[in-house]
């Protein structure tokens, strides 16, 4: 078993993703909201470029906000999942298209 993750900023198309992956036979699916390192390290003082971002980063800006989808597949179904994400993000070899990774489930317990 796998859990795969996908991490995406554009969190207009995170309803296509889980619509792609549950056609696919994909279920139990979860999404977080995520914020990304740079976001992250705009609210330290001891870092030599942080007024710069933080001028870049400060309020709500919606634009710094992901979304990390997991899901736990059956080895079996890795790569049929990894499509349907594919079919709504294309490749993730754009910069900030997204990342994608799979990590081997070692202990489950109510994963049906």
């Amino acid at each position: 078993m796998q859990l795969l993750f996908v991490i995406i900023k554009r969190t207009e198309v995170l309803d296509d993703i889980m619509k792609a992956l549950a056609s696919a036979g994909i279920h139990g699916g979860t999404a977080l909201d995520s914020v990304g390192m740079a976001k992250s390290i705009s609210n330290m003082d001891n870092l030599p470029t942080i007024s710069v971002l933080r001028e870049i980063l400060k309020g709500e800006d919606e634009s710094q906000k992901g979304k990390t989808i997991f899901v736990a597949v059956n080895d079996d179904q890795l790569q049929t999942a990894i499509k349907a994400v594919k079919s709504v993000t294309g490749e993730l070899d754009q910069p900030n298209a997204g990342v994608l990774f799979a990590l081997p489930i070692t202990y489950s317990e109510g994963l049906n």
